[in-house]
């Protein structure tokens, strides 16, 4: 069992923005390298985009990351790992195989296995992907895209996995598309996902989230925990005691019981 703080910050956002009453999601780890080390977060900033007409944020940020030993070696600054998601994508089976050996070693709250990143390629994952993360021990969330996801999600459950986090960003030319314009697709996706799992699945709901109603109408389609990612970067949002209050208390009001933080 795991327990999940109602708002949860989306990577690669929880490597940065840690409010307290939050789980932060660090990462995303590849197996090795990738892009460079992302030292400071005006970096991972540069690769992203605001269409103000649109309310969209689009990102080509590429999984940069200094790979998974880094973490080894030198945990991240801020939250222990026992509080927080590790996310993790592999290029190859070794590579997931690898990746769930360390994760194992690190003993975070939770991993998340981000298969859908849109800036890496199309779906794939090793067939015994899931039965093999189940059998670490470690709690297992899979982020589902918020189109094509059904047989990812079939799969995942079907090996027991019991966590979904609904949505990745949306696929377009330019990278990984968030804000306004994903929330219609992720809010579909966590009704379909309820309908189809029932209360045996966890859904993580995400994607647009800018204010108290949008996680109330997450939390109608059937959402247990509500994430956030772009719109946590905003000018001076995560510095807005205000803000930070008022959608963490609505997270809080409208989360499930499902093994939920005391806190």
């Amino acid at each position: 069992m795991v327990n999940l703080e109602p708002l949860v910050i989306s990577a690669p956002f929880g490597n940065y923005i840690q409010p307290a009453g939050t789980t932060p999601t660090l990462g995303t780890f590849t197996a090795l390298r990738r892009g460079g080390r992302p030292a400071a977060f005006g970096r991972a900033v540069l690769t992203m985009r605001y269409y103000r007409r649109l309310q969209a944020w689009v990102n080509r940020i590429g999984l940069r990351n200094p790979g998974i030993e880094s973490v080894v070696k030198r945990p991240p600054h801020g939250r222990p790992l026992a509080e927080a998601i590790v996310s993790v994508h592999g290029f190859t089976d070794d590579e997931w195989w690898l990746l769930l050996n360390r994760i194992t070693a690190l003993a975070p709250l939770a991993v998340e296995l981000n298969i859908s990143c849109p800036n890496v390629g199309e779906l794939s994952w090793p067939a015994d992907l899931f039965r093999r993360a189940v059998d670490t021990g470690t709690p297992v969330i899979v982020k589902v895209p918020p189109i094509r996801y059904e047989a990812m999600a079939e799969s995942a459950v079907g090996a027991g996995v019991s966590w979904l986090h609904a949505t990745n960003t949306l696929p377009v030319a330019k990278g990984g598309m968030s804000g306004a314009p994903l929330k219609p697709l992720a809010l579909d996706a966590v009704q379909k996902l309820r309908a189809t799992f029932g209360p045996a699945v966890g859904i993580i709901g995400g994607g647009g989230i800018r204010c108290p109603g949008d996680i109330a109408e997450y939390a109608h389609a059937g959402a247990d925990r509500f994430a956030v990612g772009t719109y946590a970067i905003r000018p001076g949002a995560v510095r807005h005691d205000a803000w930070v209050a008022d959608i963490r208390s609505a997270a809080r009001r409208r989360a499930s019981t499902r093994d939920l933080a005391s806190s």
